[in-house]
């Protein structure tokens, strides 16, 4: 997911300060960060487009769940397909021409700014969508068909455009970074109450499970069920909490960046966030039998076409 604030400013004119300051990276550090941006960008854009291929194609993945994944996988693709492209050339400038790249930094902040604040958004959607199916599972998916998916997919866009819209509107003296902060403490605020709402009815569903004699299989089945989806949504959660919390920190956990702009410790932790944007494709291979499928499906019917054009 390229994000948030995309190491944003550290003064209220950051494109000033970067092109009277210059800017410079070891070749090592150059070298190696222009690999591993490179590497996430090629991997990130195959598994995020092979989650929408998968959920367009196959019939038991389209369930209005899945396509706020799908929307999700878009939002990363933002990140894989154009922002780490541009990370890349901007890296290689800085590491041989000791060139700030003032304009692609602007760009990058834009779509970072917008890829960033929706994929937190669409982890908030995506988080109450599954308190929806664990508290009411009768009722989640007559909800989601009618209006509930479309809600949940405009919000999810509708918010994180207000983000470099209003960037680009208010004066330089408007601290903008915080908008990308704002966006990412409610959202992920959401996230962690509708996260605990999952676990405590679970546990309040195990106890009631417990006290049933005898238990019947379609309640045990339902309630392992929904233990696995929770437990992938913890996963999911975590993973995004390692990658961006350091970013979170190191810029505004004194009131101000304690990295140097675009300098060797800024740019890792860069790196270590969008990386993200690919990791959420191998969650879902690792823990969903029915996208695992639906990828060995397609790469098979690759290699076929793959096969028949060689042979031609």
């Amino acid at each position: 997911m390229c994000r948030l604030f995309a190491m944003n400013q550290s003064s209220s004119n950051p494109s000033t300060n970067l092109s009277q300051g210059g800017c410079s990276l070891p070749v090592a550090h150059g070298v190696a960060l222009i690999t591993a941006n490179t590497s996430v960008g090629v991997f990130g854009t195959f598994g995020n487009l092979l989650v929408c291929v998968a959920v367009v194609t196959n019939s038991r993945l389209r369930r209005a769940s899945n396509y706020l994944l799908f929307s999700l996988a878009i939002a990363d693709l933002i990140v894989t397909m154009i922002c780490e492209p541009l990370v890349v050339v901007i890296l290689g400038k800085i590491t041989f021409s000791n060139d700030c790249a003032t304009n692609l930094e602007h760009a990058y902040k834009m779509l970072s700014s917008l890829s960033g604040s929706a994929s937190v958004v669409h982890m908030a959607a995506i988080s109450v969508d599954r308190f929806l199916v664990v508290r009411w599972p009768l009722c989640h998916e007559i909800f989601m068909e009618k209006f509930g998916l479309k809600i949940m997919l405009i919000a999810s866009w509708a918010f994180p455009v207000t983000v470099p819209i209003l960037s680009a509107v208010l004066p330089d003296s408007f601290p903008k970074a915080f908008l990308g902060l704002a966006t990412f403490a409610l959202s992920y605020a959401i996230i962690m109450v509708f996260y605990a709402l999952i676990v405590a009815f679970l546990i309040k569903l195990r106890k009631e499970r417990n006290q049933q004699t005898p238990r019947t299989l379609s309640v045990q089945i339902n309630y392992r069920v929904e233990i696995h989806v929770a437990f992938t949504l913890a996963i999911v959660i975590g993973v995004f909490t390692l990658c961006w919390f350091p970013l979170v920190i190191a810029l505004f956990a004194a009131g101000k960046s304690l990295v140097k702009p675009q300098g060797a410790a800024h740019m890792w932790i860069r790196t270590v966030a969008l990386s993200n944007s690919a990791m959420n494709f191998l969650i879902y291979s690792l823990r969903i039998a029915d996208f695992r499928q639906a990828y060995g499906a397609i790469c098979r019917k690759m290699c076929s076409l793959a096969g028949k054009k060689y042979r031609r």
